[in-house]
């Protein structure tokens, strides 16, 4: 099991049969839960027993990116902004966004109707539905793996719950044919999730994806360490792990940083598509591992501290852009104590949005 590249592995698990290999699929997802990056090949399937185009952006998704008008969708919900969203520079658009939830009061309002988008809705949430299956069975083995109740997670990722906080980004990254962007750009700079999985579909042949080798979550470490391609593999979904399971889990799942690179002369320059779901707990849930290695925490702190790092300096010109985002690693180091001194408070803690034009350095991920 797995590929070393460098010092890194990037390991590869298969998830079918999962109740006949459930023993099995345990052990290697908590093996490779251990080392650079998990990438797993699974079979989704749609409610209804249809097949799902689990390994790609389905063509709905690309067709609502695509509209030169988008429909009008911005909505501040629990920690998120849900809706449009973009990183700009004067040399091109870098990514364009649509981050989008289940069918539940927080997307009241945002979905666009029939006649702009036919068949959008019915479509995402199916897409939603057959991810959250990959998830529950993925959740499961590492309960099992940290020596937990095979359910500890099941009822609070619930995507059912009306404070469920599960999102899916669709994302495009512009065709950067006939741009010249300054040495050393990133599509989105190095970060970690916040969520507490994350299962990303990209399309074979568009390449840039890369993930930090090690487990390091020091920001500095990750800065400098080596990076390594992650390139879509046709039928599998790579998995990363988040900042909130990295919580749940006391440390022993580390969330895993992850960028997106600009082409080089030597790769696919064309438009870029790719699909995250962002499998999460609600609103209400306590990010505390049964050993309380760290202080109890809710998912709005986590964003709310690592938005911090958006604004810590000023940013006026394309190089002086391409400075921050090389020297940006956007982990989950940060003062536990601080950010959970405030877990008991129900308000809502609101993200720094950023500019509205260029430089308006967004949060979502690859």
């Amino acid at each position: 099991m797995g590929v070393l590249k460098g010092d890194a592995r990037l390991a590869c698990v298969n998830l079918s049969n999962y109740a006949e290999r459930k023993q099995e699929i345990t052990e290697q997802l908590m093996e490779a839960a251990t080392t650079v990056g998990k990438r797993l090949t699974a079979a989704l399937r749609r409610r209804g027993s249809k097949q799902a185009p689990a390994h790609q952006p389905t063509l709905t998704a690309q067709g609502i990116l695509a509209m030169e008008e988008k429909p009008p969708m911005q909505k501040q919900s629990f920690a998120y902004i849900l809706g449009w969203s973009q990183e700009k520079i004067a040399a091109g658009a870098l990514r364009e966004a649509l981050l989008i939830g289940y069918d539940l009061p927080r997307m009241e309002g945002l979905w666009p109707s029939e006649k702009q988008c036919p068949g959008f809705k019915e479509e995402m949430l199916d897409f939603m539905f057959a991810c959250h299956e990959v998830v529950e069975m993925i959740m499961e083995c590492f309960a099992r793996g940290l020596g937990l109740q095979e359910d500890f997670f099941t009822d609070e990722m619930n995507p059912h719950h009306e404070d469920n906080m599960t999102s899916m980004n669709l994302n495009m990254y512009p065709s950067t044919e006939g741009h010249t962007f300054p040495p050393g750009a990133q599509r989105i700079w190095s970060h970690t999730d916040y969520e507490a999985l994350t299962l990303l579909f990209q399309k074979p042949g568009q390449t840039g994806l890369e993930v930090c080798s090690g487990l390091t979550t020091d920001r500095k470490k990750a800065q400098e360490a080596q990076w390594v391609a992650f390139d879509p593999v046709p039928g599998a979904i790579t998995i990363n792990i988040g900042d909130s399971l990295q919580y749940w889990s006391d440390g022993a799942l580390k969330s895993t940083y992850h960028r997106v690179r600009c082409p080089t002369a030597e790769d696919y320059a064309g438009d870029r598509y790719s699909i995250a779901y962002f499998a999460n707990g609600r609103a209400r849930t306590i990010l505390q591992g049964p050993k309380k290695k760290y202080p109890p925490i809710k998912f709005e702190q986590i964003v709310a501290q690592k938005s911090k790092y958006l604004t810590e300096e000023e940013v006026t010109s394309d190089d002086k852009y391409v400075e921050w985002q090389k020297k940006t690693a956007m982990g989950p180091e940060f003062d536990p104590v601080e950010t959970a001194s405030n877990y008991v408070q129900d308000e809502m803690v609101k993200p720094h949005s950023g500019k509205e034009q260029f430089y308006n350095r967004s949060t979502a991920a690859a």
